[in-house]
């Protein structure tokens, strides 16, 4: 009780040793808040170790709208791209640009940094995970050659530059100097073949910025299944636009364009054909329109089945035969 209370009695000094106290509680909740909050993302923290907790696969935004992984191997040019304003450019390494497959070990970090973030802990931009888990996370063999393509993913990841005037994190920060894909990493191995155990994994501060803002969307764990660089571009272009909702459309040549591919027009549309026709895109349909060379994509859900019945009324009979034929599979399975 302070003296202001001592001094008055009764009723109105036991009101007034109530709210003193209440305020009390208050500035220590929010020292206590100040305090988690400082810790998330505080230079002391240097290491961030990922548990086997098993963590929703996360995507980054940024990336997901943009071309910034190469879809093929050994893609040795430099990117130029500009859409809406907002500028990218690629540098790769002598080993070639980091590929859409090499992605998946950042998505594994940042997912298990998110999920660390939804359970109140303290993170950090390098992340401490076993070899063993990320290549798991990613559906990826664990045997020898796994490692080994492991490590020159890696290597890939560390030498590909990237300058951009895309925004992360909150507030946002623009980016005006050339930074790597990850700063660095750190490979702990054992045995006689050298055989990776523990990799620390330092990710750039664009990445890390954008999870610590949360600027990442849930994807699906089959995502990881696709084997082919084009269709994991098209899942990522789907998600983000397409999402929840029934229905996106999108022009054959803007697509090739956010996908990334240097194919000539008529392959890369014969790709996309495809993949509609092999119908394994995860969560999405693919519909290729030749009527304006437009490629729609519906959910596979109730609003992606409505909005694809609206469409085939005004549409060809192949189109509706189309509906048909997807209808049957999602029964089936």
């Amino acid at each position: 009780m302070t003296d202001r209370a001592k001094t008055v009695s009764g009723p109105i000094g036991k009101a007034l040793e109530r709210l003193e106290a209440s305020m009390k509680a208050k500035s220590k909740e929010k020292a206590e808040a100040q305090d988690i909050s400082e810790l998330l993302t505080s230079p002391q923290m240097d290491l961030f170790i990922a548990t086997g907790r098993a963590a929703s696969p996360k995507d980054e935004l940024a990336t997901m709208e943009h071309p910034v992984y190469a879809i093929e191997d050994g893609d040795q040019r430099i990117l130029s791209y500009e859409h809406n304003g907002q500028t990218l450019e690629v540098t790769p390494s002598v080993k070639g640009r980091a590929t859409i497959h090499d992605k998946d070990i950042v998505l594994c970090c940042v997912s298990k940094l998110v999920d660390a973030i939804n359970h109140g802990q303290a993170v950090s931009r390098t992340v401490s995970i076993t070899a063993h888990d990320l290549l798991k996370f990613t559906n990826r063999s664990t045997s020898g050659r796994g490692y080994y393509l492991l490590e020159q993913a890696l290597d890939r990841l560390a030498g590909t530059r990237i300058k951009t005037s895309i925004a992360t994190g909150k507030p946002a920060r623009r980016r005006t100097k050339a930074f790597g894909l990850i700063d660095a990493y750190e490979a702990v191995t054992r045995g006689p073949e050298n055989r990776l155990e523990e990799l620390r994994i330092t990710l750039s501060e664009f990445t890390f910025d954008a999870t610590l803002a949360l600027e990442v969307l849930s994807i699906d764990p089959d995502y990881f299944k696709l084997r082919k660089g084009t269709e994991k571009r098209l899942y990522e272009l789907a998600r983000k636009h397409c999402g929840d909702q029934g229905r996106w459309k999108i022009g054959l040549d803007l697509l090739q364009k956010k996908v990334g591919s240097r194919q000539p027009l008529f392959k890369f549309r014969a790709a996309v054909r495809a993949i509609s026709e092999a119908n394994t895109l995860p969560g999405y349909h693919i519909v290729f329109l030749h009527t304006d060379d437009s490629v729609v994509f519906y959910g596979r859900n109730d609003a992606g089945l409505n909005a694809m019945q609206m469409d085939a009324v005004t549409r060809t009979p192949a189109m509706r035969s189309r509906r048909k034929t997807i209808r049957g599979s999602d029964n089936a399975s």
